[in-house]
């Protein structure tokens, strides 16, 4: 970080009065020559701090906070110095030295903050002058006064109309590709340039100080019917790229709405939808944000953190949001954060639940939102039948495969988080902590292999040469369990099974951790509403199982057609329908569980006696499960390898 002078310091703190800055985020009232007003640090019902104008400083003679400019927005905005400096710097005027310079790679950010700012004014003045598009808005349920409080605009079908003005602006092409106002047909030049949004309703997208960072873009019906009568079709909903200021990861839609309601409120509520934003502040909920399409990340928590002590993630209740609802667990367990979670029922987005049962019914909810490891537990036991010791086996293992992709670089109280979970985790499913917590060390240690190995690509050289040779691969490959490989050999072709898979099967099914990495990632990819095609998959890969995944691509096996056709000739010689092939993988991983089951069942009831709270209704109990197991099959028509299973005597297991 450059270091600044105390001149420029200086010259901050003199054009920022701290009486002026401070009224910004709470109301202060005259007593003498000061300023008093209600603490923001603390819980505070009688002011009792202290703004002086003369020496540009504040002090809570009860809890003790204070400082100058600088120290009240770290403290207020939850930010590091740098930050503080940077917002402070923008609010006076004063350019820092190293904000002061162009990016190499295009315009400065302040430039592009300028015409995001003046579109922004250019969106809301054409939506202000077209009656059908805020006829279609009041329709979806959005008032006027919503409609002007979020700034929302239009932007239209026409060619050119925005370029044009941007040009008598004095705004260069180069610029407005650069925000991500207009883009490139086809790579060519700049005579075939386009703008990016046409026929959309238009959400800006500001950060929590309402600096325009992007914008969001809502396909409108007419538009969208003169497409499809062409054959074509345009996604309904359209966001900026990544730009120098606009990063989905970093943003989320409506906070410098919400910041305020949040800090009175103490806790922000995350839903998934623009409408849902808004809908909610209509009806009263003001702190509520949203995110932009994207899953929940640790930049997002970061920025929530900042905003309020609680965070209370709302997800749709339709099988999308249950699953983005299991992909945030992870980021959300991982933190230092105070959070709950809630599932919206009957498949009922925020704005449709608002509509049908009313603000105090989602309050109700919100206030019954349950910590993230309650949340999962819930999920556990709707996916597992927890009466059968095999459920809970199955529940226990999806628990702790979440529990051990947690990241470990966030101190050590997520270990006693972790010790909690455990602990809970064994009480609810009846399973020895001890029997637990090895898994969980088995699982986590395959989960440290994994961050490892990417950051070792990460921080590598762009010649390195540990990427496998061809040769390497193809051993890899044929070293592969049969029936794993198919199966992943089929979600990398097939990436429509992926939907099917997920209540079917686990990662930790499968002993190869390279295609348990594949499995997986297809799984986030689907959870994150997104189409789990090979090239989003391979993505969040490591180049030696990105290579491995890239051979499974071609599952066909490359030998010659026999040189006697079958009976039905050569046009008969096809592979299986895909879904027949993935029922049939299916049984075969039913029946490996079968088998690995009786074997662990085997032991468990030979070691009963050894155990000290094993009373004779857990023996029964496992000797039960054990017979239910032996004469259960999956499909008769399976031809397993295995051997026979011997049967249980009265005393135990004759060898």
């Amino acid at each position: 970080m450059a270091r600044h002078s105390e001149a420029t310091l200086a010259a901050i703190k003199n054009a920022v009065p701290i009486v002026a800055l401070v009224s910004e985020y709470l109301p202060l009232q005259r007593s003498g020559s000061r300023f008093k007003g209600l603490c923001p640090f603390h819980d505070d019902h009688n002011p009792s701090m202290e703004v002086n104008p003369e020496s540009q400083r504040y002090k809570c003679w009860s809890c003790g906070a204070g400082g100058d400019v600088f120290d009240f927005v770290k403290d207020y905005e939850r930010v590091e110095f740098p930050e503080a400096l940077r917002i402070l710097a923008e609010r006076a005027g004063v350019t820092l030295e190293t904000t002061s310079r162009s990016s190499p790679k295009g315009p400065a950010k302040g430039d592009i903050l300028a015409v995001n700012a003046w579109a922004e004014n250019v969106f809301v003045g054409l939506y202000t002058r077209h009656d059908e598009v805020r006829r279609y808005v009041e329709e979806r349920g959005i008032a006027a006064a919503s409609a002007t409080a979020f700034r929302l605009g239009y932007a239209p079908e026409a060619r050119g109309w925005l370029l044009d003005r941007a040009r008598a602006k004095g705004y260069s092409t180069e610029l407005l590709e650069a925000a991500g106002l207009v883009a490139r047909v086809d790579g060519g030049g700049l005579e075939n340039v386009r703008e990016r949004f046409r026929g959309r309703l238009i959400f800006p997208i500001h950060d929590e100080r309402g600096k325009v960072l992007g914008f969001g873009g809502r396909i409108l019906p007419e538009t969208e019917r003169k497409w499809a009568a062409h054959g074509k079709t345009i996604a309904k909903y359209l966001n900026s790229p990544e730009t120098a200021v606009f990063h989905k990861r970093r943003v989320l839609f409506g906070v410098d709405q919400a910041r305020a309601a949040s800090r009175v409120a103490g806790w922000v509520a995350v839903v998934e939808g623009y409408t849902d934003v808004i809908a909610a502040h209509q009806a009263g909920i003001g702190n509520v944000v949203g995110t932009l399409g994207t899953a929940l990340s640790e930049e997002h928590v970061s920025l929530l953190r900042r905003v309020a002590d609680r965070v209370v993630l709302v997800f749709d209740g339709d099988d999308a949001g249950q699953a983005a609802a299991d992909r945030a667990l992870e980021i959300f367990l991982a933190q230092e954060v105070d959070v709950r979670v809630l599932t919206l029922p009957d498949r009922l987005d925020p704005a449709d639940y608002l509509r049908e049962r009313g603000v105090e019914s989602l309050r109700r909810l919100i206030d019954g939102a349950v910590e993230p490891f309650a949340f999962a537990l819930a999920r556990a036991e709707a996916r597992f039948d927890l009466g059968t010791i095999e459920g809970s086996r199955r529940a226990a293992d999806w628990m702790l495969e979440l529990l051990a992709r947690v990241p470990r670089h966030h101190g050590a109280g997520l270990d006693v988080k972790t010790a909690r979970a455990l602990d809970r985790l064994s009480t609810r499913l009846r399973i020895d902590l001890g029997t637990l917590d090895r898994r969980f060390r088995e699982l986590r240690r395959g989960a440290d292999r994994r961050q490892q190995t990417a950051s070792a690509f990460a921080t590598a050289p762009a010649a390195s040469t540990d990427q496998p040779t061809p040769a390497e691969i193809l051993k890899k490959r044929a070293a592969l369990d049969p029936v794993e490989r198919e199966l992943i050999e089929l979600v990398l072709n097939e990436p429509v099974a992926v939907q099917g898979l997920i209540a079917r099967i686990t990662p930790s099914a499968l002993r190869d951790e390279s295609l348990r990495s594949i499995l997986r990632a297809a799984f986030e990819v689907h959870a994150e509403g997104g189409f789990a095609g090979f090239q989003d998959v391979v993505a969040r890969l490591d180049p030696a199982t990105r290579a491995l995944a890239a051979a499974l691509l071609l599952p066909v096996d490359q030998a010659p057609l026999p040189e006697k056709p079958s009976a039905g000739g050569l046009d008969s010689v096809h592979p299986a329908n895909w879904s027949l092939r993935l029922a049939g993988v299916l049984v075969k991983f039913a029946e490996r569980e079968r088998q690995d089951r009786l074997r662990t069942l085997r032991q468990m009831i030979d070691g009963a006696g050894d155990e000290p709270d094993a009373g004779p209704d857990r023996l029964q109990a496992l000797r039960l499960e054990y017979y239910r197991l032996i004469y259960e099959r999956p499909d008769a028509r399976v031809n397993t390898a295995s051997r026979p299973v011997a049967p249980l005597s009265e005393g135990g297991l004759d060898g």
